[in-house]
């Protein structure tokens, strides 16, 4: 701490320490919110449940039942078409061109026999009652909602008929890009799959899907036939590209599902990041009041791919790790080693419930993020309480503008104050977004770098080599624990001005990730450099700099620099593309292996980048101060070091990862990384004692 107070400003890390208590205060009431947010649901579709049924030749009841009591607590509702009433028997139904052929072949009608021959259109399908009438009353007011009453028409009272117009050859499977025909095209909500579900104690999740020209009639018309078959409906999860109510009716659809105390499930995007391609999703959750949960589900075309316990271990971490609260759960459809099919999904099931309670987490009615003790009520922090914060996270960039720049202690008090004056002036305009996502940015840019900073200060102190490999060792370990510790004070503001609900839900999100990894590195270069003069351009004027750099450019280049250049650009490559979420550089099959083992042996994976080259090459570096290594090895090793430092605080990023499972990660890294640092000290002591032994045989010869 005393080269803190030899190099760092007294009055910034005042500032420093009371941003960081409010920093703490918020994190804990974000882990309150997070803690209290512990129930999952466990959902499957229910005309999936029904397909399995009879792929298996059982009676539905038994196969929902057996689901139930495996664990599935809710399904899901889809809107019925005119093709599935027809298959339960519940209408009859025939196209023009059926009802046509039927005429020419002089074959029986049955109860279409009723329509007049002028009434045959070859474009059109044709609906009678079924075993129960009352669902032809749901479907004749489906079709008008549907379709506008200039393309409905009831062409007969007794036996009733009702016409609609339109296409009725079926979509190709595969084209998604096409209309429906009427027969496949959505109706409504079922009012007896509703009931049947609700008696056998399911939850209920509805998935109705957009109306063209939607308006608030087609929107009450949902929650009026919820109503008629009255049941309990806490959830709605939008179907299609468009949720219900898009584009302009979005903000009475809110209106409705709060009168009705109902949740929006949110579909993740297949990439884990944020959602599925939905339009109105995000207004849709703003006029629900965020009364929201994230849902997982494992993309059809890749679970056809990979085994059970593939998928079983992605439900293993999903609710944990990205605060999933519907487990959105697909059957496989081929047997797996040889038992039947119902079997191999009850067991995937029953497992996914056991990994789930193993957590700590309970089954039921899905969780939202609610800042009231009773009730719901979105959490959003005071901005006033987020002030302190930013000045905080501002002060270290002053500090390290005044290492850089060397300037007195007035001046970084100045440099503080007009960045702080304008921070707080943006923060309290509107929702500030684009300013907290900027200052958790700078968080996550400076903070590392102040952190080796404090370090490389404790290495300034050595004045001899040190011998004892023992005592380097012990060094590097409080050094980088030090680091570490240093390191989540930045971490502990960027998670704290960014906590809110729509960041916790992943509606806004951290900009910069790519960045945020490079940053680090490049801020360390430059101060290291300037700290050591590196360059020795130091106090010699722009000129003297320019010459320098021209002089490195007209540097004949041999095959050693290209070879060293092709494996920098190979290094920065999967250093930058193993970020993020989408593109870059693919895990390797054995790095898959170890994350599967890690994630059974600790509670939080840490990250490749901590240790297994931040931490190792800390590691190095305070080998290399404690032998007085040339300075140039030192630089390279101390930037290879904060990538570590800046990786821990990138992991608080991810706002849907609960900051308690951010914070074990870390001390996760820190236990790896101290092994794999602890390692490469040896095997760099054995290198280099072979070196110089044989190299001393060498000079003998």
């Amino acid at each position: 701490m005393e080269a803190m107070k030899k190099h760092f400003n007294p009055l910034l890390i005042a500032v420093i320490l009371v941003g960081l208590a409010c920093a703490l205060w918020l994190n804990m009431t974000r882990h309150k919110i997070e803690q209290a947010n512990n129930t999952v649901e466990m959902a499957m579709e229910y005309e999936g449940l029904r397909k399995l049924a009879a792929l298996e030749g059982l009676p539905e009841e038994q196969v929902l039942q057996k689901f139930k009591d495996a664990g599935i607590n809710s399904l899901m509702i889809f809107d019925t078409t005119l093709e599935r009433l027809m298959k339960n028997g519940e209408i009859k139904l025939a196209t023009g061109g059926e009802l046509r052929q039927a005429g020419v072949l002089g074959t029986d009608k049955g109860v279409f026999a009723a329509v007049p021959a002028e009434m045959l259109v070859e474009h059109a399908s044709y609906v009678a009652a079924g075993s129960n009438p009352a669902v032809l009353d749901d479907v004749a007011e489906d079709l008008r909602l549907r379709y506008g009453s200039d393309r409905v028409a009831e062409l007969s009272q007794n036996p009733r008929i009702i016409r609609v117009l339109g296409s009725t050859e079926p979509l190709p499977d595969g084209k998604y890009d096409e209309p429906l025909g009427l027969n496949q095209a959505p109706l409504g909500l079922p009012v007896r799959d509703l009931q049947k579900v609700a008696s056998m104690g399911f939850n209920i999740i509805v998935r109705p899907q957009n109306y063209i020209n939607v308006d608030e009639e087609k929107i009450d018309s949902v929650f009026a036939r919820i109503n008629k078959a009255g049941v309990p409906v806490h959830a709605l999860m939008p179907c299609g590209k468009e949720t219900v109510g898009y584009p302009n009716k979005l903000e009475y659809l809110g209106k409705r599902m709060q009168e009705q105390n109902m949740t929006l499930v949110m579909l993740e995007h297949y990439t884990q990041l944020r959602f599925a391609k939905i339009d109105g999703l995000v207004p849709l959750s703003e006029f629900n009041n965020y009364k929201a949960a994230r849902s997982y589900v494992i993309d059809p075309l890749e679970q056809k791919k990979i085994s059970v316990d593939t998928a079983l271990r992605r439900w293993a971490l999903t609710d944990e790790e990205r605060n999933i609260r519907v487990n959105y759960i697909r059957p496989f459809l081929l047997p797996v080693e040889g038992k039947p099919l119902l079997e191999t999904n009850l067991k995937y099931v029953r497992d996914i419930k056991d990994s789930v309670e193993a957590r700590g987490y309970t089954i039921g009615e899905a969780g939202v993020f609610s800042a009231a003790a009773d009730g719901y009520a979105p959490y959003f922090a005071n901005k006033l309480h987020l002030l302190p914060v930013a000045f905080a996270i501002l002060a270290g960039v002053a500090l390290y503008v005044g290492m850089l720049l060397n300037l007195d202690s007035k001046k970084e008090l100045l440099v503080w104050a007009v960045l702080s004056a304008g921070a707080a002036a943006l923060l309290m305009v509107g929702r500030g977004l684009l300013t907290r996502q900027l200052l958790a940015l700078a968080a996550a840019s400076f903070y590392p770098v102040l952190s080796m900073r404090v370090i490389i200060n404790i290495w300034d102190k050595i004045k001899a080599p040190t011998a004892s490999i023992l005592k380097i060792c012990w060094q590097a370990l409080w050094q980088l624990a030090l680091a570490i510790a240093l390191s989540l004070v930045g971490a502990a503001f960027l998670s704290a001005i960014l906590s809110d609900s729509r960041f916790l839900l992943e509606i806004d999100i951290y900009r910069g990730v790519k960045l945020t990894f490079m940053l680090p590195v490049i801020l360390t270069a430059v101060l290291y450099l300037k700290k050591y003069d590196l360059l020795q351009v130091v106090g010699k004027g722009i000129k003297t700099l320019l010459a320098r750099l021209n002089g490195l450019l007209d540097t004949q280049l041999t095959f050693k620099h290209v070879v060293m250049l092709v494996l920098f650009l190979l290094v920065a490559f999967y250093f930058v593309g193993r970020s993020g979420h989408t593109g870059g550089v693919p895990v390797a099959a054995i790095e898959l292996k170890m994350r599967a083992l890690q994630e059974q042996l600790m509670y939080a994976r840490p990250r490749v980048k901590e240790f297994m080259i931040g931490h190792p090459a800390f590691f190095l570096a305070a080998l290399a101060a404690y032998r007085c290594a040339p300075r140039w090895w030192q630089f390279v090793l101390v930037c290879g070091a904060v990538i570590g430092q800046g990786s821990l605080v990138q992991t608080f990023c991810h706002m849907r990862t609960p900051v308690f499972m951010s914070f074990v990660r870390a001390l996760d890294g820190y236990a790896m990384g101290a092994v794999f640092g602890l390692a490469a000290i040896l095997g760099m002591s054995i290198l280099l004692y072979l070196v110089k032994k044989f190299r001393g045989r060498y000079m003998e010869q």
